[in-house]
Parts: C-alpha cells; sequence; structure tokens
C-alpha cells in the first residue's frame, strides 16, 4: 500500500463535513479529497481558506459521480480508497481498522459499522452538534482488537483496493442524485464474486441522511427516489433482493468500465 485516500463528498452541511476531518486519525500515509456537489453554503471557501485538497463543481452531479471521481483519483497509481459520508464521524481507532483489515485479509471492500445518531433521525435538531464537541465522547467502549466479518456494505463508510476497481469498474450514474446506488453496486460485486465484509471494530457514528434532510436536497430527492427504483427494477429484472437477472437489463456486462457518456447522462436526469 502507497497511500490511502480518505474521498469525502459534500452539498451543502459544512458544519457536519468540518466535525467529520476533525475526527479523522490515521497511522497510515493518508490524503484528503473532498468533492463537492455545488455547495450553496461557504464550504468551498472553508476548503480553500483551510487548504484542504477539493474538486468543486458548481451543480450537483451526485454521489455514483463523486465515487467514480474519487476511484479515478486514486487508483491511477496502487492506493486504498476509503469513501465516507460527510455527515459521519469516526471513532479513534477505526480508520486504522479498516486498512488492517485489508492488509491482513484477502477482501476487497469494507465497510465500517455504523453507529446510527438517534438524535437526528427523526428530524432536524440544532443543537445536536453541542452535544458531540471535540475531542469526541463515546459511551460506547471502543474496539482495540481488530474484529471484521464476511458481508455487509454499508457505503456511507467503505474502503476498498484498487483489484476491486479492476473488477467491478464504476458506480452507474444513472442513479442520481442518490440512492439505489449502493445497492446496484452489490448486486455487481455478488455476480462478480467480490469477497467484502465489515470491520465490526471500525465504528463511525452517521448523524444519517443529512444531505437530505438539513442540506437542502429533499425536493431532488424526493422527485428521483422513484424513478430511481424503477431504473434499479428495469436493470436488474426486479426489485432489491428479488432480481431475476444475471446481466444488467438482461444482456450488458456487469462490469462498467467508462465513463464516457456521464455528464451526457447527468444532462438529462438534472
Amino acid at each position: 500500500m502507497e497511500k490511502l485516500v480518505i474521498a469525502v463528498p459534500t452539498f451543502n452541511n459544512i458544519k457536519y463535513t468540518k466535525l467529520l476531518l476533525a475526527s479523522i486519525k490515521c497511522s497510515f500515509p493518508h490524503e484528503i479529497l473532498v468533492i463537492d456537489n455545488g455547495s450553496v453554503d461557504n464550504t468551498v471557501e472553508w476548503l480553500i481558506d483551510n487548504r484542504i485538497n477539493h474538486i468543486a463543481y458548481k451543480e450537483n452531479r451526485g454521489f455514483s459521480y463523486a465515487y467514480n471521481e474519487a476511484m479515478d483519483y486514486t487508483f491511477c497509481t496502487d492506493n486504498f480508497l476509503l469513501f465516507a459520508a460527510n455527515d459521519t464521524v469516526f471513532y479513534p481507532n477505526s480508520i486504522d481498522h479498516m486498512v488492517l483489515a485489508l492488509l491482513e485479509s484477502d477482501f476487497e471492500l469494507f465497510c465500517g459499522h455504523e453507529i446510527l445518531n438517534k438524535v437526528t433521525v427523526e428530524g432536524v435538531n440544532v443543537n445536536v452538534l453541542k452535544e458531540f464537541p471535540y475531542p469526541f465522547s463515546f459511551k460506547k467502549k471502543e474496539y482495540n482488537k481488530l474484529v471484521y466479518v464476511d458481508g455487509g456494505l454499508n457505503h456511507s463508510c467503505i474502503i476498498r483496493q484498487k483489484s476491486s476497481f479492476d473488477t467491478i469498474g464504476y458506480y452507474d450514474v444513472n442513479f442520481y442524485p442518490a440512492y439505489f446506488e449502493d445497492n446496484d453496486y452489490a448486486r455487481r460485486c455478488n455476480l462478480l464474486n467480490v469477497k467484502y465484509g465489515t470491520v465490526i471494530s471500525a465504528m463511525f457514528k452517521h448523524f444519517w441522511s443529512r444531505t437530505i434532510y438539513e442540506g437542502g436536497a429533499k425536493e431532488l430527492n424526493d422527485r428521483r427516489f422513484s424513478k430511481n427504483r424503477e431504473y434499479y427494477i428495469s436493470k436488474w429484472g426486479g426489485t432489491v433482493g428479488n432480481e431475476s437477472y444475471e446481466r444488467p437489463f438482461n444482456l450488458q456486462d456487469v462490469k462498467i468500465s467508462s465513463r464516457d457518456n456521464e455528464l451526457m447522462i447527468l444532462r438529462e436526469l438534472m
């Protein structure tokens, strides 16, 4: 392993981005890459002022596009990529444990162990960040020993090595701006026999869908969610868990090897 790239997609909600970035602790060589999808708060200005490596777009290109950008950025060399939603917060040993799990196992992808923050699940709580100061205090005891198991592919916090990208390829940007792109990716992993798991000892807090409920993406999500679901059904011949096709649309390759049409597709979706 040469380096770990920690990629963070953003769309507004700078308060959560600051919290996530402050929680990053890693003993391995690493760098941070923030991918901003058209924030209209002061996210980009803050990134510039603080000299944080970033890519910024004027429009929201969606999670799949951000995943793809992060993979292209990372896998031009033989690095590891950790992709974390900006409404997550790492426990102190979590990133090290995710890297160690990849280094000592034959798994190609791992997700972290999600701890949902129930305070925010039911809606906006303007005081929630006051209850979560840095340095962080966690009620649940940390795992000191590395523990991982088969299964699970939570895209809120997912680490992978280049071999998985070589096998699976890119995410499908037709799932826009979010939802079902992770189900699609997991389906492809299963069909291509990619081994993945969960690092139980790599815990992270997740404030859960803050981009939608606080970041200003709710209207777009409401408009697109059912379309994404319909697209998934047409692509795989059934709902999640009830698919009947072994190949997308019963005829295409499982691997997505090109990004040539992404911007054209996104213009149509927007």
